[in-house]
């Protein structure tokens, strides 16, 4: 995952060449998790369902803000002033 020019390492997997053509060329990360772009590809599929799990590993491991859910949270926390964890 690249952010703001820094690349972050989500996981490594088995290699599967349909989940190398789809994302060798670099994607969006709403495109990364589309389930309808996989055409029923399984091990794309898998792929797509890990990336939210690691995405939000690596927001808290290096205090970054990558998905939409943790920017709301986090600018409700500032604005409401409540301790959020």
């Amino acid at each position: 995952m690249v952010n703001d020019g820094y690349e972050y390492y989500l996981f490594s997997q088995n290699y599967r060449k349909g989940v190398q053509e789809y994302y060798s060329r670099g994607v969006s990360l709403n495109e990364s998790i589309n389930y309808s772009r996989a055409h029923k590809d399984s091990a794309i599929e898998r792929t797509m369902s890990k990336i939210p799990m690691y995405v939000k590993y690596i927001e808290k491991e290096y205090g970054i803000e990558v998905l939409e859910e943790t920017k709301k949270k986090n600018r409700y926390c500032n604005f409401s002033m409540n301790r959020c964890v």
